[in-house]
């Protein structure tokens, strides 16, 4: 019980910031009230962001991390491209979730097989699809990636396809964590991944599932940004990382791994999002603008590690290997 109010305050908590953020842009920039801009400016630019952040959530909440989410969704646009000159539509839409899964899952085997920590891992391979993607590119921008084009005109009743995209993606994965076996046993991971292990569950193939499906919605997302630039360039996912990062810590998954859910992420990209919009239309400087998402994040490290070790003081794991439940303390 004590757990479940925790996890209900913080989220309160956060829907209360988000409230209060959005209204208090409304009040300095009525502009920013309107439905044209909420849709078109403040959720549409964030789709991408917002849409890795869900997977990103199960993978800090195993106690992981993915640094290279933006340069798999990068060189995912980029081959996708060039298929799609050479070869046309089908191959284009399929050369770019194989570059996804592929970089999704060398990460994984590297790290469940070889052991290597998450972050190292990562980071070397973010580096490794940068300088693929440049060196494909030659260090341009790729043009003419027509096949994604009807991902940023469509819309279905009134919104458009890609932010019906992000929600269905959204319930999918709020269910899969939540109302599964397979949520219960990324917790476990995350709790203590030696006693999940020991639970009868196969911890490897579990973080190699989880990564290759992070970046399976890395190429998805991939559809989303050409449909809205129609052109790549090899460094476009720099920033991306950190920015999802933010999200999935903001909405309070521990970096420490078997905390969060994905109620906290979906109102930690509505934040981002609102965040970013609002302090454009007044007009504020970038640099501004990165320095207050800095500040944010801070502070939501601090709460995050609050109620993280107040969660954690009588935690049981309890993983679910089908022949019951097993449980060891925390």
């Amino acid at each position: 019980m004590k757990k479940k109010l925790l996890k209900f305050s913080f989220n309160k908590a956060l829907f209360l910031i988000w409230l209060i953020i959005f209204f208090g842009i409304a009040i300095k920039s009525p502009s920013f009230l309107t439905a044209p801009y909420i849709i078109n400016v403040m959720l549409r630019n964030i789709v991408e962001i917002g849409m890795v952040a869900l997977p990103m959530t199960l993978i800090i909440i195993t106690g992981g991390i993915d640094l290279s989410v933006g340069n798999t969704m990068i060189l995912s646009a980029m081959l996708g491209g060039i298929a799609y000159t050479r070869w046309g539509t089908a191959a284009a839409i399929l050369v770019t979730l194989l570059t996804g899964a592929a970089c999704g899952l060398l990460n994984g085997i590297i790290i469940a097989k070889a052991k290597i920590s998450a972050m190292v891992t990562t980071l070397a391979t973010m580096y490794l699809f940068l300088g693929l993607a440049r060196g494909i590119s030659k260090g341009d921008s790729i043009y003419s990636y027509g096949f994604a084009e009807f991902l940023g005109n469509i819309s279905i009743s009134g919104l458009p396809i890609q932010i019906w995209l992000y929600i269905i993606l959204a319930v999918i994965f709020t269910l899969l964590l939540g109302k599964s076996i397979f949520g219960r046993k990324l917790y476990g991971i995350g709790l203590n991944i030696n006693a999940t292990k020991y639970s009868g569950v196969n911890t490897d193939r579990m973080l190699i599932l989880i990564y290759t499906l992070c970046g399976i919605i890395c190429a998805i997302a991939a559809f989303i940004f050409l449909g809205r630039f129609t052109s790549v360039k090899y460094d476009a996912g720099t920033s991306f990382n950190l920015k999802v990062i933010t999200i999935v810590v903001l909405g309070g998954t521990s970096i420490m791994g078997g905390v969060g859910d994905m109620k906290g992420t979906i109102l930690g990209t509505l934040i981002i999002a609102t965040l970013n919009s609002g302090l454009t239309v007044m007009n504020i400087p970038i640099d501004v603008q990165t320095i207050v998402q800095g500040i944010v994040l801070i502070i939501a490290l601090i709460a995050c590690a609050v109620v993280t070790e107040r969660s954690k003081k009588k935690r049981i794991i309890k993983v679910d290997t089908g022949e019951g439940i097993k449980s060891e303390t925390a």
